[in-house]
Protein backbone atom coordinates (compact mmCIF):
# COMPACT_ATOMS: atom_id res chain seq x y z
CA UNK A 1 0.00 0.00 0.00
CA UNK A 2 1.11 3.61 -0.92
CA UNK A 3 2.03 5.89 1.97
CA UNK A 4 -1.17 6.54 3.78
CA UNK A 5 0.11 9.71 5.07
CA UNK A 6 0.75 10.95 1.78
CA UNK A 7 -2.38 9.74 0.31
CA UNK A 8 -4.41 11.23 2.95
CA UNK A 9 -5.53 14.45 1.67
CA UNK A 10 -7.28 17.02 4.12
CA UNK A 11 -9.05 19.41 1.45
CA UNK A 12 -9.99 16.45 0.15
CA UNK A 13 -11.15 15.05 3.72
CA UNK A 14 -13.03 18.29 4.83
CA UNK A 15 -14.67 18.95 1.16
CA UNK A 16 -16.17 15.16 1.38
CA UNK A 17 -16.63 15.19 5.46
CA UNK A 18 -18.21 18.52 6.10
CA UNK A 19 -17.70 20.14 8.80
CA UNK A 20 -14.06 18.72 9.80
CA UNK A 21 -11.80 21.96 9.37
CA UNK A 22 -12.09 22.95 12.94
CA UNK A 23 -11.26 19.32 14.37
CA UNK A 24 -8.06 19.27 11.78
CA UNK A 25 -6.82 21.69 14.44
CA UNK A 26 -6.92 19.05 17.27
CA UNK A 27 -4.31 17.01 19.01
CA UNK A 28 -6.70 14.24 18.06
CA UNK A 29 -6.55 14.60 13.99
CA UNK A 30 -2.65 15.24 14.98
CA UNK A 31 -1.95 11.91 16.42
CA UNK A 32 -4.29 10.42 13.80
CA UNK A 33 -2.11 11.64 11.38
CA UNK A 34 0.92 10.26 12.94
CA UNK A 35 -0.56 7.11 13.36
CA UNK A 36 -0.58 6.45 9.77
CA UNK A 37 3.62 6.83 9.33
CA UNK A 38 3.70 3.64 11.56
CA UNK A 39 2.64 1.06 8.68
CA UNK A 40 3.05 -1.81 11.54
CA UNK A 41 0.20 -0.13 13.74
CA UNK A 42 -1.88 0.50 10.54
CA UNK A 43 -1.63 -3.03 9.96
CA UNK A 44 -3.14 -4.06 12.99
CA UNK A 45 -5.64 -1.39 13.15
CA UNK A 46 -6.82 -2.95 9.16
CA UNK A 47 -6.58 -6.42 10.99
CA UNK A 48 -9.05 -6.02 13.95
CA UNK A 49 -11.34 -4.36 11.58
CA UNK A 50 -10.95 -7.03 8.44
CA UNK A 51 -10.81 -10.08 10.51
CA UNK A 52 -12.56 -9.41 13.80
CA UNK A 53 -14.88 -6.80 12.69
CA UNK A 54 -13.33 -4.15 15.71
CA UNK A 55 -13.88 -1.00 14.89
CA UNK A 56 -11.14 1.52 13.70
CA UNK A 57 -11.58 3.68 16.25
CA UNK A 58 -11.75 1.21 18.95
CA UNK A 59 -8.49 -0.03 18.25
CA UNK A 60 -7.04 3.41 17.45
CA UNK A 61 -7.91 4.58 21.22
CA UNK A 62 -6.76 1.36 22.42
CA UNK A 63 -3.29 1.64 21.42
CA UNK A 64 -3.46 5.01 22.26
CA UNK A 65 -4.69 5.05 25.66
CA UNK A 66 -2.42 6.99 27.16
CA UNK A 67 -2.58 9.85 24.68
CA UNK A 68 -6.29 9.75 24.92
CA UNK A 69 -6.55 9.95 28.74
CA UNK A 70 -4.40 12.62 29.00
CA UNK A 71 -6.14 14.21 26.26
CA UNK A 72 -9.61 13.79 27.98
CA UNK A 73 -8.39 15.39 31.29
CA UNK A 74 -7.87 18.67 29.23
CA UNK A 75 -11.87 18.21 28.22
CA UNK A 76 -14.47 20.25 29.97
CA UNK A 77 -16.65 17.43 30.99
CA UNK A 78 -13.99 14.55 30.93
CA UNK A 79 -14.92 13.10 27.42
CA UNK A 80 -13.92 14.21 24.29
CA UNK A 81 -16.08 16.76 22.17
CA UNK A 82 -19.04 15.17 20.08
CA UNK A 83 -17.78 17.15 17.26
CA UNK A 84 -14.29 15.49 17.56
CA UNK A 85 -15.36 12.05 17.88
CA UNK A 86 -17.46 12.23 14.75
CA UNK A 87 -14.22 13.98 13.38
CA UNK A 88 -12.25 11.12 14.49
CA UNK A 89 -15.16 8.43 12.98
CA UNK A 90 -14.77 10.69 9.40
CA UNK A 91 -10.96 10.31 9.23
CA UNK A 92 -11.25 6.48 9.39
CA UNK A 93 -14.48 7.11 7.00
CA UNK A 94 -11.85 8.30 4.58
CA UNK A 95 -9.25 5.84 5.20
CA UNK A 96 -11.42 2.68 4.26
CA UNK A 97 -13.49 4.38 1.97
CA UNK A 98 -11.50 6.88 -0.42
CA UNK A 99 -8.06 6.06 0.25
CA UNK A 100 -8.61 1.97 0.44
CA UNK A 101 -11.46 1.81 -1.72
CA UNK A 102 -14.57 -0.36 -1.92
CA UNK A 103 -15.50 -0.66 2.10
CA UNK A 104 -18.74 0.43 3.71
CA UNK A 105 -19.41 0.92 6.99
CA UNK A 106 -21.47 -0.70 9.53
CA UNK A 107 -22.10 0.40 12.76
CA UNK A 108 -20.46 -1.55 16.19
CA UNK A 109 -20.99 -1.06 19.97
CA UNK A 110 -17.23 0.70 20.98
CA UNK A 111 -18.39 1.70 24.66
CA UNK A 112 -15.62 3.87 26.15
CA UNK A 113 -17.85 5.73 27.98
CA UNK A 114 -16.42 4.57 31.47
CA UNK A 115 -15.02 7.53 33.84
CA UNK A 116 -11.72 8.93 31.83
CA UNK A 117 -12.94 7.12 28.79
CA UNK A 118 -13.14 9.08 25.59
CA UNK A 119 -17.35 9.03 26.18
CA UNK A 120 -17.71 7.21 22.41
CA UNK A 121 -20.62 5.07 22.36
CA UNK A 122 -20.46 3.53 18.90
CA UNK A 123 -17.93 3.47 15.50
CA UNK A 124 -18.39 1.98 12.66
CA UNK A 125 -15.61 -0.95 10.98
CA UNK A 126 -15.45 -1.47 7.43
CA UNK A 127 -16.57 -4.50 5.05
CA UNK A 128 -14.98 -4.75 2.00
CA UNK A 129 -17.52 -4.79 -0.78
CA UNK A 130 -15.93 -5.78 -3.75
Amino acid sequence: MENLFEAFNEDEFCRIYRGTREFCETPYYRQFLNFLTDGDLVDKVKFANDILHIPPVKTFISIYKTFFAEQVKKEPFGKMKPQDKQGLGACFGYLYRIIYKNYEPEQAWVGDVKEGGTGIKTASFFVKTK
